[in-house]
């Protein structure tokens, strides 16, 4: 290359991203979640974890309208969760809506309860469609162990 032509950079196809930066001192930054295109969540899978969500929620202690909030929200998200198919936004709207509803309860989700297991399963099987693991725990003050 000759003295000030710059830098001379070939990329290939780029498809399905949310960010690119390419060349020297580049950078990207990207707001949000980042999802996946091609994310695929195991219905059987997520619906049995819901499952134990909703049953935990039962056991949690939370005052009735918190916990009739809660398991609701557990109701609607398995209602978006058909055999085939996840449809990802009201599953994570309506799961990160029970986190919700367990700050204005003041509940802590306490180590090694039914509800700490539950959000243990449900974090990194939600965490693809949601920006990624710890922050589906996250919405239940939980960190992942």
């Amino acid at each position: 290359m000759s003295e000030g032509s710059g830098d001379h950079i070939t990329v290939g196809n780029v498809t399905n991203v949310q960010g690119v930066a390419i060349g020297r001192n580049a950078s990207a930054v990207v707001y949000g979640a980042n999802l996946a295109g091609e994310t695929h969540i195991d219905p059987t899978e997520l619906r049995a974890v819901l499952t134990q969500l909703y049953a935990a929620l039962g056991q949690a202690g939370l005052p009735m309208d918190r916990a009739i909030s809660a398991q609701t929200a557990v109701g609607t998200a398995l209602e978006s969760v058909q055999s085939d198919k996840v449809a990802a936004d009201p599953v994570v709207t309506n799961v990160q809506r029970v986190g919700e509803v367990l700050k204005e309860a003041a509940t802590t989700v306490e180590r090694g309860s039914a509800l700490w297991s539950a959000v243990q399963n449900l974090a990194p099987l939600l965490g693809p469609l949601a920006g990624g693991a710890p922050i589906v725990a996250s919405w239940f003050g939980v960190q992942l162990h």
